[in-house]
């Protein structure tokens, strides 16, 4: 998917006394975004199937923005992603919030997006599937932050890559799915940055979700 937005309303527009361009009073946003999203699957016999996904995304703000608007930044984490950590709960980079932080809601998102994940998926009991899977992913900013310290992209990128892995249990009715994902996290960036894995179940969460992950 390519998206570029605001080059006709630029050409169009006026500026205003913020030194930014507006059309019809409203200033508008500029910028280009592009993500992929390449998908595997391995038939293994009697309702057996090893799926992977490779995902990633890249937002540039330019002209009329300095920032991508908040609903075309990326995020990462939740039962679509990297299923042992919340949603919107990864990054950017390895950026750790200070306890008193109420808004990391806001601030974990990104200008560049990478993620993975495999899943086997087999058969339990007629319309009962059960699944065992691994996610690895996060988001970085672009340009530097002084407020989001560690956020920027790097040539470091792989060993900020935040990895989980998990059980799960479906009802797969004719294409209609109910999921439940448990997951534990087992490298967390903001936490761990010297590269090093644990387990610990008593970390997983569990994801409650409609239709398959990807």
């Amino acid at each position: 998917n390519i998206d570029v937005v605001g080059n006709v309303l630029n050409a169009l527009g006026t500026s205003n006394d913020n030194g930014k361009k507006s059309f019809l009073g409203v200033e508008f946003a500029q910028y280009l975004k592009i993500d992929s999203d390449l998908r595997w699957n391995l038939n293994l016999g009697e309702d057996q199937v090893l799926v992977s996904r490779l995902y990633g995304g890249f937002g540039y703000a330019y002209g009329n923005s300095s920032v991508l608007p908040f609903s075309k930044q990326f995020f990462s984490g939740g039962p679509y992603s990297v299923r042992a950590f919340r949603i919107r709960s990864l990054g950017p980079g390895t950026y750790f919030p200070n306890e008193n932080d109420t808004e990391t809601f806001f601030d974990s998102s990104g200008d560049i997006k990478l993620e993975g994940n495999i899943e086997y998926r087999f058969p339990l009991y007629a319309f009962l599937k059960g699944a065992v899977f691994a996610d690895a992913g996060n988001v970085w900013l672009l340009n530097e932050n002084e407020n989001l310290s560690g956020g920027k992209f790097s040539s470091n990128f792989v060993n900020e890559l935040a990895v989980g892995t998990g059980l799960g249990i479906r009802v797969d009715i004719q294409s209609f799915v109910i999921r439940l994902d448990w997951a534990v996290p087992i490298k967390d960036p903001q936490l761990n940055r010297q590269n090093s894995l644990s387990f610990k179940p008593s970390e997983g969460i569990f994801n409650f979700a409609i239709g398959y992950p990807f």
